[in-house]
């Protein structure tokens, strides 16, 4: 099987380079039947004299792209594309063709390529996906910001779906065969009915690749560390969102009401979690959101059954409230993200009885 790394970079030359080699770009080291693909989105920071370093440098096949169409998507979009044409001057079938997701701030463990190649290999009709994992470096440095991200998480985490339920998938250790892309439609913009950008490019993908059939293969030895820079810039904020990319709406609405990101050192004070509640009360209505409420409308789509089935879960009440249709999961997914997101918005108090009645239901 044929494997295409696909790397967008906005602004990344301080951290392109090592994650390449991370990736097994490196002299003498070039991972065998693999083409690195190199998406620049409009850099102003030396990114592009980065890329040609690395093509320059007798790693392997490299190609280098530019869109100057920011956002996630379009980079994301031309990589896949410009890794269709190189299988087709190859003649490479695109059902043997793998693309990979990585970020270009990312360090990938050994061997990242080809444990997701072998999990490919024996699910090849899955979307595939990686660990992404954070550094004993930051645990150690930051061990409060850990704590408060466990325990907030621990007081919902019995009504989350089981694992192979859910469609959340981290974008930067994410892959699938280029003939079941183009099988799912591809990555699509998708904006809300305010005219923001839904984010989630990969999940919205994967929901659309369930509702034809697929689903998620982990591929456990398949291992990254992300840069923490983004909890670094707002700690407040990444921990309240629990990671997940919210539209910039939500940000600037965020951002005037807190002013003050704090650090991530205030995390270590003993009494985080109640001088933080507010954001903790967003984080545990966010992973509700991702992990319980999301996948569920999901796995009841596919299953054909109503939310009656569900009798005594505090999820009923939510998802008594949003409806959208099993045709608009396979063409539209993120309007499953946007009603959800407007719920919480405009009756919080509903996420707050579910998170109440959480403590006291387990599921079946």
């Amino acid at each position: 099987m044929y494997t295409a790394v696909v790397v967008p970079c906005l602004n990344e030359a301080a951290s392109l380079l090592e994650t390449c080699i991370s990736l097994g770009f490196s002299r003498g080291a070039t991972p065998p039947d693999t083409v690195l693909i190199l998406v620049d989105n409009g850099s102003t920071d030396g990114t592009l004299d980065v890329m040609d370093s690395i093509k320059n440098a007798n790693v392997g096949t490299v190609l280098l792209g530019q869109t100057l169409e920011r956002g996630y998507v379009p980079p994301r979009h031309l990589g896949v594309s410009m890794a269709e044409t190189f299988a087709a001057e190859l003649s490479i079938p695109n059902n043997e063709f793998l693309i990979l997701q990585a970020d270009a701030d990312t360090i990938y463990g050994g061997g990242f390529i080809a444990s997701m190649t072998a999990s490919a290999l024996s699910a090849p009709q899955d979307l595939i996906e990686g660990i992404a994992r954070t550094t004993k470096t930051f645990l150690a440095e930051y061990p409060g910001y850990h704590a408060c991200c466990a325990c907030a998480d621990e007081a919902v985490s019995c009504i989350f779906v089981p694992e192979a339920d859910e469609v959340i998938i981290d974008d930067k250790v994410a892959g699938y065969r280029l003939s079941e892309y183009l099988k799912w439609g591809g990555h699509r913009r998708e904006f809300d009915a305010r005219g923001d950008e839904i984010h989630a490019e990969t999940s919205r993908l994967f929901i659309r690749a369930k509702m034809v059939g697929a689903r998620r293969t982990r591929a456990p030895e398949a291992v990254a560390y992300p840069s923490r820079r983004k909890t670094e810039a707002n700690p407040l904020g990444t921990f309240a969102t629990a990671g997940f990319p919210r539209e910039s709406r939500w940000w600037h609405r965020w951002t005037s009401l807190h002013p003050n990101h704090h650090s991530l050192r205030e995390f270590d004070r003993s009494d985080a979690l109640e001088a933080f509640a507010n954001a903790v009360f967003v984080r545990q209505v966010h992973t509700l959101i991702l992990f319980a409420l999301v996948p569920t409308h999901v796995r009841l789509a596919l299953d054909g059954r109503t939310i009656k089935s569900l009798t005594g879960s505090p999820l009923v009440p939510l998802l008594e409230r949003v409806a959208v249709a099993s045709e608009s999961l396979r063409t539209t997914p993120g309007q499953l993200l946007e009603g959800y997101f407007d719920l919480a918005e405009r009756q919080p108090g509903l996420f707050a009885d579910c998170i109440e009645k959480a403590r006291d239901y387990s599921l079946p």
